[in-house]
Formats: structure tokens, C-alpha cells, sequence
């Protein structure tokens, strides 16, 4: 540039570095800017005369002028804006879409990479059932292979603790000698590898006991008669010590199971019985009163308890649990020493406990309960049921029972 030109070299600086008209630049764009000229031209112009030339600093006369040696220096800076962009220019923020693709994209491709990895690393297996629902009693038979697998592999057949599955094997029987729902899991010491649910039905209603709220520990009592009273169920704790072998020192629960394809939903039903249990029929101190309603996904679970016992109380419905330690369940504590009536109601993911005609809960759920498949009355010590109603959602009697006859379905 032979001739100075102060307008046009302001004008070829503000395009260059696109910060705006000059009139709202601030004290960070001048300082930028003598940093520039000084590391391209290696000529020094302050902040100062940098905003004389500008307009932000008053001058003596209208027409000014910079020095000779501003002159030279702004004349080398433009010459050097025409030829190269600006390393002012570069400090601006850009988008930069292409690093942004790559930051974003980079740990998906790491966890694919992982999980590819890991998928490529697990050993294959097989664990099957060929017959997961049957009548009891009956013999489950598993298949399997696990030869691929390094570690020891187990399996739980939902009670009796575990077996260890030889490697060399592909078989194994489990006998089922009770009916239940019963989960099976196949594992190692380091994680589980499968699970399966097995459905055993039952012809009939089945008695038995197990130690004190340890329900998995249920064994069916050897005499499937003598609790069969005269219009009701009751374990009498005089066979319950002499055939059963029942430590009646110890706390036990007597319970009473009936497992079926009943076909009706869990959440649209209603239930009727009734129940008693007092310390004068074999009870215990804190004597509960259970009902347990089994669906193909979920369960109703709930107990009364005597009054002052209300930490002993408890209600499952679904995915909602409430126990007695932490949440207030005084109404489920009642006097059990004489027959009492009680009623549930499951409607439109809403669950309602009656006792004797009046509604002492309620609770909401979310997770479906499935199909009904199995009902169980469960007593500390030795309490009686009579009478058991179950109604569709049209409130059309689909099973009854009376205790005393034979089923009605």
C-alpha cells in the first residue's frame, strides 16, 4: 500500500476480524489487536493511539493524522490482511462440527466395542426345561450345556439349595414334590447366567408347615388329612407334634396352598373368606394371619396381626411393599379370636382390603399381577379357614370352596 488510507485500512481491519463496528469494540479487542501488529509487523502502536485512530479517544483536530511511524506500521499490517487471514481471526470461536462428530461418535464406538468384546468373550450355554408346568408331583427334566464354561456352574431348582452341574453332563432330573412357583437359576460364583420359572399345579388343596416367616422352607405335611376338620382347615398341635414332628417350642407357621391355571386375572377379581386364629387353638405370641394371592407376574401378600404387634404386619401388592417397621400398618392389627370376614378387591390397579364389610386399606399398584394361579392361607401356629368365594370382574362365582367338601369350579 504506497498511499496511507486511514478510512480504508480501518475498514479492511473490521471486515477482517468481523467483531463488529469499531464504535462498540471494548478494551479486549484494542489489546488484541496491538498483539496482533506487533507479532506480524514487529512494530509496537498502543492501545491508546490504536483507539485515537478509531474514534474511541478524543483528538485535537477532525482530520487526524497518526506519526509517520503509526503510518509505516498500519500500512504493513494491511498489506499483510490482504495476503493471509488474521491470527486475531483464528482466536474466534467456530464451530468446529467435524471435532464435534468425533468427540460425540468416539464413546459410542468405545462401548460397542466393549459390549462386542464382552459378547464375544462369554462362553455359549444352553439351559432348558422340557416340561416347565405340570401337575404334582412330578420330575422337571433340564437340559444343558455348559462345556464352554471354565468356572464350577449351579443350579437352584427353587428349593433345596443348589446343584453342582458336571461339565460332562447334559441332564439332570429334579423332582418336584409339591406344587409352587418356583424360580430356577443357573450360575457361577462370579454372576448368574440364566433363569427359568417352573409351574407346579396341584389336584387339590395341600397342608403344610415351615419354621418361623422362612416360607421357601415349606414341607407338606405327611398326613394330608387329619387337618381336614368338620367344615374347615386346622392343624391340631397335638398330631402336629406326635405324626408331624412339629417342635411346637419352636415358632412355626402352618400354611394351606392351592396352585391352578385358574384363567381369571389377578387384577380384575374379588375374594371372600374367613379365618381365626387365637392363642387357645395353638397360637403364638404375635399370632399372624396371612392370605397370599399368586399371579402369573405379580402377588397380593398381606397379614394381620393381635393388636400391639403392628411391627409384625405387612402388605405386598406388585411392586409396592410396606412393611410394619417403617410405615404405619395399625390397621392390620385385629382380634383374630373369633371368625373374621374378610373380603379383596382388585380393580383398575387398585387394591382393597375389607374386614367384616369395611375397608381398612387400600393401595395403588402399577405392574400388572397377570393371570391367578395360586392362593395360600398361612397361620402362625395353627389357625383355621372356612369358606373361600372367588369372583370374576363381573362378580361371577369362578371357584369356591367350603373346607369340608369337594372343590366347586
Amino acid at each position: 500500500m504506497e498511499r496511507f488510507d486511514l478510512n480504508n485500512i480501518k475498514r479492511l481491519i473490521e471486515e477482517k476480524y468481523n467483531w463488529g463496528p469499531s464504535d462498540n469494540w471494548t478494551n479486549f479487542h484494542f489489546k488484541e489487536l496491538k498483539k496482533a501488529i506487533e507479532e506480524t509487523t514487529g512494530d509496537t502502536i498502543s492501545e491508546e493511539t490504536l483507539k485515537r485512530i478509531f474514534g474511541k479517544r478524543k483528538v485535537a483536530t477532525k482530520n487526524y493524522q497518526p506519526q509517520a511511524y503509526t503510518k509505516l506500521a498500519l500500512i504493513k499490517f494491511a498489506d499483510s490482511l490482504k495476503q493471509a487471514p488474521p491470527s486475531i481471526q483464528e482466536k474466534k470461536p467456530q464451530t468446529n462440527w467435524r471435532k464435534i462428530l468425533i468427540v460425540s461418535i468416539f464413546p459410542l464406538l468405545i462401548i460397542f466395542l466393549i459390549v462386542l468384546f464382552q459378547k464375544q468373550k462369554d462362553p455359549e450355554f444352553t439351559f432348558t426345561c422340557n416340561n416347565p408346568t405340570e401337575l404334582s408331583p412330578f420330575t422337571a427334566t433340564f437340559h444343558y450345556d455348559i462345556s464352554e464354561i471354565k468356572d464350577s456352574v449351579f443350579a437352584d431348582f427353587g428349593y433345596w439349595g443348589e446343584y453342582y452341574l458336571p461339565p460332562e453332563k447334559n441332564i439332570i432330573n429334579f423332582f418336584y414334590r409339591m406344587p409352587g412357583v418356583f424360580k430356577i437359576k443357573l450360575y457361577t460364583r462370579s454372576k448368574v447366567l440364566d433363569t427359568l420359572k417352573m409351574r407346579s399345579y396341584s389336584p387339590d388343596w395341600q397342608g403344610g408347615y415351615y419354621p418361623n416367616r422362612a416360607d421357601s422352607l415349606f414341607e407338606p405335611f405327611l398326613n394330608q388329612s387329619f387337618y381336614r376338620q368338620d367344615g374347615f382347615f386346622y392343624a391340631d398341635p397335638e398330631p402336629l407334634l406326635s405324626g408331624e414332628g412339629v417342635n411346637l417350642r419352636d415358632r412355626y407357621y402352618t400354611a394351606y396352598r392351592y396352585f391352578s391355571p385358574f384363567k381369571e386375572s389377578l387384577d380384575s377379581l374379588s375374594l371372600e373368606t374367613t379365618v381365626e386364629n387365637n392363642a387357645s387353638t395353638g397360637s403364638m405370641l404375635c399370632y399372624d394371619t396371612g392370605l397370599q394371592l399368586i399371579g402369573e407376574s405379580g402377588i397380593v401378600d398381606f397379614n394381620f396381626t393381635q393388636s400391639g404387634c403392628s411391627r409384625w404386619a405387612g402388605i405386598r401388592v406388585s411392586d409396592k411393599y410396606l412393611s410394619g417397621e417403617d410405615t404405619d400398618l395399625s390397621s392390620l392389627t385385629v382380634d383374630m379370636s373369633a371368625w373374621l370376614n374378610v373380603k379383596v378387591v382388585n380393580e383398575n390397579s387398585v387394591f382393597y382390603l375389607y374386614l367384616d364389610n369395611q375397608l381398612i386399606f387400600e393401595q395403588p399398584y402399577e405392574k400388572p399381577l397377570g393371570k391367578l394361579i395360586g392362593i395360600v392361607f398361612y397361620f402362625s401356629g395353627s389357625g383355621r379357614v372356612d369358606d373361600l368365594k372367588v369372583f370374576d370382574h363381573d362378580h361371577k362365582l369362578f371357584y369356591s370352596y367350603d373346607f369340608g367338601n369337594d372343590i366347586e369350579q
